[in-house]
């Protein structure tokens, strides 16, 4: 880092021809980031300030965006000028920041609204057998996915029942109980339980599909 000042009066479609180039090296890379950095980032915070306060959030949350906006440049490096709409470099690159810092606080946003809406509390825990229904009365579909569950192996009706209990839309099982359901099943990865989990739902539709041409064939449709 301690060549950077002697990039720091270069001219920013330099700097980011610098950092771009798959030539450069590590350590010239760095030292480009870090001046455009340097260079841009009072101009990305100030914007961030403005929209962030749009939207009620506070300084904390424009910092925040800031420091994501340069980290998420610094994964792609995709600045091109000839595709700016300004020939201006400053300009353009200025502009290229504020679209990104504009994608983080979207992504900023959603997090949140996820937290929000987190459906999981840690009480959840693996579950590997039906309860008993002793007494209850089971309609003809509720029968048969019931045979179709005996069915399945241990590990398949293990994974199947953990996912039918806690999956919800648009969310992950918790880390925490995924880890746990790979180590109760002998340490298998995650790989392994998406193979029984489909291999338990390919079972289960079998089933269910025998159930309708049966109907089909009693109501006199087949």
């Amino acid at each position: 880092m301690s060549d950077w000042n002697e990039l720091k009066d270069k001219p920013t479609i330099s700097l980011t021809e610098l950092f771009q180039s798959e030539g450069s090296t590590e350590s010239q890379k760095e030292n480009a980031f870090y001046v455009l950095c340097h260079r841009f980032k009072k101009a990305v915070l100030a914007r961030s300030e403005i929209v962030c306060k749009r939207f009620g959030h506070d300084i904390t949350v424009a910092e925040q965006i800031t420091t994501a906006t340069f980290t998420a440049y610094a994964k792609k490096g995709g600045f091109q000028i000839e595709k700016a709409t300004q020939q201006d470099p400053d300009g353009a690159f200025k502009r290229y920041l504020f679209k990104i810092a504009k994608n983080e606080l979207t992504n900023y946003y959603r997090e949140q609204q996820r937290k929000k809406n987190y459906p999981y509390d840690g009480t959840e825990r693996i579950i590997t057998e039906l309860p008993v229904l002793e007494g209850m009365e089971l309609n003809l579909e509720q029968t048969i996915i019931l045979k179709a569950i005996d069915s399945l192996t241990p590990s398949e009706r293990t994974v199947y029942l953990t996912y039918s209990q806690y999956e919800k839309l648009g969310f992950n099982l918790p880390k925490k109980l995924l880890e746990e359901l790979r180590a109760h099943l002998g340490g298998i990865s995650q790989t392994t339980i998406r193979t029984y989990k489909k291999e338990a739902l390919d079972k289960i539709k079998s089933f269910t599909e025998v159930m309708e041409l049966t109907k089909e064939l009693s109501d006199g449709k087949g």
